[in-house]
């Protein structure tokens, strides 16, 4: 299956599903024990794929849910579980995004998410909206902010960084430029699904990220492993390369 590039509705972030792993976005590894993940109840012994096509579902943010505080839920390279394992989902992990696929396979329902650096197939028995939007009574429940997809870049030599968000760019170059600029364009490449731009700009700061979706990118200092590599002009003049990852934060 070719890679897709798409850029989210948010209006930011690039991610790109590839064979049936959606490896992205990976600077946090769940620190969960290996220890076996819960599977929804079923009545039959043996997982059968329907081969069915996925169908679409709503981008949203879900937590993980029915799961032992000791154990953890698996996520997968495709949906059922003879997929191999992608992480392992704490049992209080939240910040999960739905990428608006899901398909059954035998008794459950697999659904891929992007978590923590990671993407793949999950059960989605075990997932919950990360906001109970059921009796909403604004008189009596406080607001609850959702975490905010965030595209977290950065390279040595010398040390930057950048954080692209749905709404602006964030620079900082270590003994440099430090500025912030709104988000004005962003577009995929018109002939590779892997390749997107987000630029911004105000007044005489300006900066033009090139975005590229990878097997692995290497800051060159740890043994981490990043899905994105980017390239960007600052204001015109300083080209900055690095690598990426899409993390969620909230404030």
């Amino acid at each position: 299956m070719k890679r897709i590039l798409v850029l989210a509705a948010s209006g930011l972030v690039v991610l790109v599903a590839h064979n049936s792993s959606y490896a992205a976005n990976a600077t946090v590894s769940a620190n969960a024990a290996p220890t076996p993940t819960a599977t929804a109840p079923s009545t039959a012994n043996v997982t059968v794929n329907t081969g069915a096509a996925p169908t679409a579902s709503p981008s949203r943010i879900y937590a993980v849910t029915k799961v032992a505080p000791d154990d953890g839920l698996n996520m997968r390279t495709q949906p059922g579980t003879g997929g191999s394992i992608v992480a392992v989902l704490p049992a209080n992990a939240k910040g999960l995004i739905v990428l608006g696929q899901e398909q059954k396979t035998g008794n459950s329902v697999w659904v891929k998410v992007a978590w923590a650096g990671r993407q793949g197939w999950v059960n989605k028995y075990y997932l919950r909206e990360d906001v109970d939007t059921v009796n909403y009574n604004p008189a009596t429940t406080k607001p609850v902010v959702k975490p905010e997809v965030v595209m977290q870049c950065g390279g040595t030599e010398p040390f930057w960084s950048m954080s692209i968000s749905e709404r602006d760019m964030k620079v900082n170059i270590m003994g440099g430029a430090q500025f912030t600029v709104p988000v004005n364009m962003r577009q995929q490449s018109a002939n590779s699904t892997t390749i997107a731009v987000v630029a911004g700009m105000r007044g005489n700061a300006s900066t033009t990220a090139f975005l590229e979706k990878v097997e692995n990118c290497s800051d060159g200092m740890s043994d981490k492993n990043y899905p994105y590599t980017i390239t960007t002009v600052l204001n015109g003049q300083q080209v900055m390369s690095g690598c990426c990852s899409i993390v969620s934060v909230t404030k």
